[in-house]
């Protein structure tokens, strides 16, 4: 299997070193493969889309300016 490497943050280091018994190879790989099928997911989603980057971008802004509104009157 081909070896990859990562930057972590120091404090997330201080606990990964202190916690040995954890297998973090699997955790991490476990990450990436839940990760990865969810973009598999998306990718074959979007495959089929029609929509281009425009219309995404509207759709974006229509999604947050309702979201914004909804807020606002719970205040």
């Amino acid at each position: 299997m081909p070896k990859v490497s990562f930057e972590v943050p120091s404090d997330i280091k201080g606990i990964v070193t202190k916690h040995k018994g954890i297998n973090w190879n699997k955790v991490v790989s476990n990450t990436l493969w839940d990760y990865t099928r969810k973009i598999k997911i998306l990718e074959s989603i979007t495959a089929k889309s029609r929509l281009t980057s425009n219309d995404i971008e509207a759709l974006d802004h229509k999604i947050k300016a309702d979201v914004l509104k909804k807020y606002q009157k719970a205040l």
